[in-house]
């Protein structure tokens, strides 16, 4: 048994649009006596890169040479607290006592030692320059007086909204 094949088809040819090349613009002609570009050419450019390249260091350079300045001042200004601070220290560590006679004018003076509360004798003075020697200064207001007041306030206002 043998099958009849459908007869095959011839191929049909396409019509394609032919293919179209884009517009080029035309070539720029090349002269024959065309140099490489050299320094004298390119000298704008050049001094222009330079004023860049030069600017740009400046800032570096001003902005190491600041922050220099900054730490500088800020180490300093830490040591001169750091001294201070010593100095506040010794200055607590030590006291005063002024002894004042009932008759005369020579008071006792004897220093304490805040670390170990010793009393060593300072020697005889004239009680008037002891004495008088800040009488001069600003009466300074006192932080734990005036907390006093505004702890004293309170509790006047709550017993009075009491009542």
């Amino acid at each position: 048994m043998t099958r009849n094949r459908p007869p095959l088809r011839q191929p049909t040819r396409v019509q394609r649009a032919p293919r179209r090349i884009p517009d080029r613009p035309p070539a720029t002609p090349v002269r024959a006596s065309a140099q490489p570009k050299s320094w004298h050419s390119e000298r704008r450019r050049g001094v222009v890169a330079a004023v860049v390249v030069t600017c740009f260091l400046g800032v570096l350079l001003s902005g190491y040479g600041i922050h220099t300045q900054m730490t500088n001042a800020a180490a300093r200004a830490a040591a001169r607290e750091a001294q201070a601070a010593m100095l506040m220290a010794a200055a607590l560590r030590t006291g005063t006592l002024l002894f004042v006679p009932q008759n005369g004018n020579v008071c006792r003076r004897r220093w304490i030692d805040n670390e170990t509360w010793t009393l060593s004798d300072g020697g005889d003075v004239v009680c008037e320059e002891e004495v008088t020697w800040n009488a001069n200064l600003p009466v300074r207001e006192r932080k734990v007086e005036r907390r006093l007041d505004a702890i004293r306030q309170l509790f006047q206002s709550k017993t009075l909204s009491v009542e």
